[in-house]
Formats: C-alpha cells, structure tokens, sequence
C-alpha cells in the first residue's frame, strides 16, 4: 500500500510511500482532518504536490511531520513547517557544499584569519573576511593579509565587484558588506550590533546567496554581533563552526554565539583549519576514476554527466566520498550504485540549482525595456527558459510579459533534467523571506506594479497565482541528449553552461540556433561567453546578450 494509517492513542498516524498517482493523492487528502492531531512520515519521498502542502499548512497546529529525505526537509522548512528529520546515514552524511568561506570576528581575530588563511590549500573558493575596524582609519587589512598568502588574490570589497574564485575579500571598515547574485555590494545603513560592517548583515547577505555553499566561521571578539543571524543560517543550511571560547581572551561574541543553539560545531582553531581543508581537498581519487564511474552511473540509472566539467563533477562527488568515508573508490561506487537513495541525494548536488527572482536585474531591466517590447509583432511568442531550476526565473519573464499586454498569445517552456526540482517549480511555493528578496529585484528590474498581485499570501510562504502559472510547461529536458523542442524568439540559458565542457557547451549553442526564430534573441549567464561563436551576433557582450544569425 502507498498509505498507511491508523489511529492509536487519539492520534491519526500516517505513513505515505509513494505519491506519483492522483488516486494516493486523493486518499491522503482525505486523511489530512482539521479537527484530528496527527502524525505523517514521508519515507523516500523528496517532493509533494501543491495541494499537500497548502493542506499541511491549514491544519499545521495539529500536524507533526516527518521525513527522511534531505530534500523534502529542506523543501518544508524553506517554507516555514517545523518536522523531524530521520535517517540511517544521517550523522555521516551531513554534506559540507564548500563553495564559499566567511571569516568573522573582532578583537583578537586578526591572528586567527592569518593563520586560516596561511593554511588554506589552493582551490577556487571565494572568502570573505567580515573583522570589526575603525571607520575613521585607513585599512590596511588586505595588504597584511597578502603577505601570508600567494594562493589567493587579497582585495578590500568594493561595490559592484564581481566576486572571482580564488580571491578574499575583505570588508572595509565603515561600510556593511552585502552580495546580490554574484556581486558585492557596500551600504551605508545604521550600525547592526554596533557595528559597522556587521557580521549579522554579511552573515544573512550570504547565507541568503549561497546556501549550504557556505561556511561561516565566527572567531574572538567582544558584543554580540552575529549571533542574530545564526537562525537564518540554519535555516539556509549554512554551515557554522565558532571558535572555542577558552582560546580566546575576548570570547563573549562567541558565547552569545554558543548560546543560540544554531551552529555546525564549536572547534579550537587548529581544529577549524583541518575542518576547512578536509573539505576543500580532492585528493581522494583521479580523473580516470572519475570518468568511469559516470559511465557506469548512465548505464544504471540513465543519467550522462559525460559533458560536465570533471572539476565541476569532482568537488560534488568529493562531498559524499568524506561523508559516507568508504574504504576505496570502488566501495564508494558500490554504495552509489546500490542505494538509489543515496544516488539521488547525490544527483541534487551535481545538479546545482540555486537562483531567484529577476536574478541579475540589470538583465532583466533589458529585458523588459528592449528585448520583450520587439517580440510584439508576433502572433504566438514561445520563450524556452532551459535549466529553469526551481521556477523563479520563467515566473520572472511572465510576470514582465504580463505587464506588457503580452502574456495572453505567449507561451513558456522551462525545462530542466532534475525531476525533483521541476516539481518545485510546478508547486510555485516560495518563503517570506525568499518573497522578501524577489521584491526587491523586481523593482530593480524595472517593475512598476504591485508586485504582491502576482502572489497567493499562505501565511509562512507565498504561491505564484495561476494566471502565471498557466503559461508555464515544466517538464524534463536533457541539453546534451534532446533534440529541438520549438521554435522560440527567446531562450534563456543562464548559470548552467558554466558546468559544462567546451564540446557540450558548443553541441548545446548548435541546438539554440536550431530552436531559435530567425530573429530569436538568446540570454546567457554573467559568467558564461559565446566563446566567439560565429552563428551569434552580440546585442550586449556585457550583460550577455545575444542574437540569432539569419
């Protein structure tokens, strides 16, 4: 059976197995009462339709949720539900994304970052450096930090700085540091916790971009300046470790921290710096290794990863070969190519999938000024948004489309290879706190409406009303196996190329141009290029677009 339920003690319980058919669906719905406590246990199910949810959330005072799927968990708490998470593996599986590093303190972190810094092995991460200094001085922070390092590139932030890999920043004093979508930004807000940068804006600004890409670190200092956003952190799966207090003389910034019950892990700081570069080495097994492991992962569960970056595919890979600590790479095959459940965790993390609403607003702004206003001359306007993730970035386009009278004769397709994250995208259910954000991108795209018409208010999230939805098909595509799916005036393809290899990335721009109308228009990610490809002309190599030859 796919449910099961039971009454014991005045409480519903219910366990649910499998929710692909509408009949499961309807049968659970039925189970799901007002006026009843219950108990529900997802068990290997990493995604629930819509309906579910919003039931969930009308009887969430009566409802205690459980799972055992990572990514359910994440889902759920993204949006406000508290729930117990269970697992076999959970303790050593807990997976470190290490992407980008935050380091912050106050006094007495100075000769904690060099030391960090010092032993951090080459690789491409972006760092952070967040230290309490005074606004009425000079700094010359990034210049100390230089000298201890020729691995990385050392910089003071500064705003509109693209944010490279292989490089510190360092925030200046007398300005709070923040990112938007790959970019720095420096504001001149009221001091937070006293302090100016704070580590709490920082933190939040982040955790917020990045995720559980993150690790802050949080070293001596006096006050309580970061300890408020540690919260948001663990909602965001933002890893935290903080420095053991004893080892410090000014230790209340981490007993605040300590305090708030939100972090990874409290460690002396040689203990940090081994944490840090366990997850950064990837010295566990050879590119050959590599490459016949993903053939073998094809032909077991038919997923080709064969034109993905090897880099790329062996930071992903290294997370699950620390968590699950095998004996060789042939047990780590093993136990991949044996647990389906294991495998999917893994194929959510190759598959990266991290965006928001009018993402990169400048181009958006295009967008909506110059691009979309010429598609007005068609009778049916098809736009193809390929690696659409979880939605937000074709929600973003019909919302503009909308906006311009154009939305009623257009038709977008968004595509993606992950199942599981289409299904999100299907469900269009987004926290207040992610809502919060698409705002303020919305403005800065050149919105001019009331943005909040274009969402259902569910009280902890928000859903995409179904006026947008219903111009939207989700539905699976590989770009390095399928063929041309229409004909489109715009295809948006932005943040996904960047994983892919020079051959895959020029068979990909072969299919754009088979897909494209002959005067289609082609938008890529801000960090993606043509690479001089002869069947484009550039309309703004800057913000990356481009246009169909004839």
């Amino acid at each position: 059976m796919n449910i099961i339920a039971h009454e014991q003690e005045g409480i519903r319980k219910i366990i649910v197995q499998d929710l692909d058919k509408k009949s499961s669906i309807k049968d659970l719905l039925s189970y799901l009462t007002v006026d009843t406590k219950i108990e529900i246990n997802f068990l290997n199910i990493q995604i629930i339709p819509r309906s579910i949810v919003l039931k969930l959330q009308e009887i969430k005072e009566n409802v205690t949720i459980f799972t055992n799927e990572s990514t359910l968990k994440s889902y759920l708490m993204n949006l406000g539900f508290d729930l117990k998470y269970h697992n076999n593996y959970e303790d050593k599986f807990k997976l470190l994304n290490l992407e980008y590093l935050a380091l912050a303190g106050s006094a007495g972190s100075l000769s904690r970052f060099i030391k960090i810094i010092q032993d951090l092995p080459e690789s491409d991460i972006s760092v952070f450096i967040i230290m309490h200094q005074k606004a009425d001085k000079k700094s010359i922070l990034s210049e100390i930090l230089q000298k201890y390092t020729n691995k990385y590139k050392v910089v003071e932030a500064k705003s509109d700085m693209k944010i490279e890999p292989s490089t510190i920043y360092v925030a200046p004093p007398g300005k709070h540091l923040v990112t938007v979508s790959g970019y720095i930004f420096l504001t001149d807000e009221e001091k937070r916790n006293f302090s100016k940068p704070s580590i709490s804006t920082s933190f939040e600004s982040l955790s917020n971009d990045y995720k559980n890409r993150l690790l802050c670190v949080l070293v001596c200092g006096y006050g309580a300046d970061g300890s408020d956003s540690l919260k948001l952190l663990h909602q965001n799966n933002t890893s935290v470790i903080i420095e053991d207090p004893s080892q410090c003389e000014a230790k209340a910034m981490l007993e605040n921290a300590i305090n708030t019950k939100y972090f990874t892990d409290v460690l002396s700081i040689d203990d940090i710096i081994k944490y840090i570069k366990f997850n950064i080495n990837d010295d566990f097994f050879t590119q050959e290794q590599i490459e016949s492991f993903l053939i073998k992962i094809n032909d077991k569960y038919g997923y080709d990863y064969s034109g993905y970056s090897i880099k790329h595919i062996k930071r992903r890979i290294h997370l699950f070969y620390t968590a699950l600590k095998p004996n060789s790479f042939h047990d780590f095959e093993n136990i991949i190519l044996n647990n389906k459940s294991i495998f999917k965790d893994l194929f959510l993390n190759i598959s990266v999938n991290i965006t928001t609403f009018y993402r990169n607003p400048k181009v958006f702004k295009l967008l909506r000024n110059e691009i979309l206003p010429k598609l007005d001359s068609y009778l049916d306007i098809k736009v193809w948004c390929a690696g659409c993730s979880s939605g937000e970035e074709p929600y973003s386009i019909a919302i503009f489309l909308k906006e311009l009278g154009l939305l009623d004769r257009s038709l977008i397709y968004a595509t993606d290879l992950n199942d599981v994250i289409l299904k999100n995208a299907e469900n269009g259910l987004y926290s207040k706190d992610s809502y919060n954000r698409f705002l303020k991108h919305y403005y800065q795209a050149g919105g001019d409406e009331s943005f909040s018409k274009y969402f259902i208010d569910h009280d902890n999230f928000v859903e995409i009303n179904e006026e947008i939805k219903d111009k939207i098909l989700f539905f699976r595509h590989n770009l390095a196996l399928d063929a041309k799916l229409n004909e489109f005036q715009l295809i948006f393809c932005r943040n996904v190329l960047i994983y892919f290899d020079k051959d895959l990335k020029n068979k990909i721009f072969d299919l754009f141009k088979e897909s494209l109308d002959s005067y289609g228009f082609l938008v890529l990610g801000e960090s993606e290029s043509l690479n001089k490809n002869e069947k484009y002309l550039t309309i703004d190599e800057k913000n990356k677009i481009y246009k169909r030859k004839k």
